[in-house]
């Protein structure tokens, strides 16, 4: 069975720590977790393990199948992975307002979803 709305989410987040040009060990322990963790068939955990060895291309980027909740939670997860280690460059920084405006979530409430996020600086 395939889980396009889990594979879109893995792909996204990888894409969201590939965008500063390097996957920290971080976010690559993170997102692998989601992996292992993802109610995946061997086929599926395969390939989202491929988006921790090199940059991520999102290509053509299809949000039809996701409720709100899912773009909030899909959101809210790209955002714990760009700060999980401590650094915000301007590449993610970028990245993650592509992220949001593709999601359709408003600046306001994508800035809630930041502040609430726990940091460790």
């Amino acid at each position: 069975m395939s889980h396009p709305q889990v594979m879109f989410m893995l792909r996204l987040l990888a894409a969201v720590g590939w965008s500063d040009g390097e996957l920290a060990g971080d976010e690559a322990e993170a997102i692998e977790r989601l992996v292992a963790a993802a109610d995946l068939d061997e086929s599926e955990r395969a390939t989202a393990r491929t988006w921790l060895t090199a940059p991520v291309d999102l290509g053509e980027i299809d949000i039809a199948g996701l409720s709100d909740n899912q773009r909030l939670a899909t959101y809210q997860a790209a955002v714990r992975i760009a700060l999980i280690d401590d650094k915000l460059p301007d590449a993610e920084r970028e990245f993650l307002d592509r992220v949001r405006d593709v999601l359709g979530i408003d600046p306001e409430q994508a800035l809630e979803i930041e502040a609430e996020m726990p940091r460790h600086d």
